[in-house]
């Protein structure tokens, strides 16, 4: 059952809010609505809520990536402060939002960039005598590595 207060006036300042970084608890509870209530308006897609509020949601990281701009900069904070703040930022951005804010190099496929084993059969006769020099010196230092 979801809240009757549902107003799209209420619904576009909690998206807003919430857009600018701040959490979706501390915007509930300022309107006197709990966060499930929120919630649900997002799985009962009330009146396109949803997609709204996935969108709010990924703005919600872009305001925090900035937010560890602007604690990083900041003269007034302790220096472990201020770890403390962006590597909690830093967290959450890279978990939320991995393939732009994450560490990890893709080494590995996935469902958008699959690896895809490039292979070409050549025949010998085809290659210039450039190209067979470069194959034979390729070759050479293949077995000379090999041997030690």
């Amino acid at each position: 059952m979801t809240d009757s207060r549902y107003t799209p006036e209420l619904a576009a300042d909690i998206l807003r809010r919430v857009s600018e970084g701040e959490p979706l608890r501390q915007v509930s509870r300022d309107q006197g609505i709990p966060e499930s209530t929120v919630r649900q308006w997002a799985r009962d897609d009330r009146d396109g809520f949803d997609a709204k509020y996935d969108a709010a949601r990924r703005m919600q990281v872009e305001a925090w990536a900035d937010e560890i701009v602007l604690i990083a900069n900041r003269n007034d904070l302790d220096a472990n402060d201020k770890r403390v703040r962006i590597d909690t930022l830093k967290g959450l951005c890279s978990k939320l939002v991995p393939r732009r804010y994450g560490d990890r190099l893709l080494v590995a496929g996935d469902a958008e960039n699959p690896v895809q084993l490039m292979h070409q059969q050549v025949s010998l006769a085809d290659l210039s005598i450039e190209q067979l020099d470069a194959l034979d010196k390729f070759t050479q230092s293949v077995i000379e590595a090999r041997q030690q």
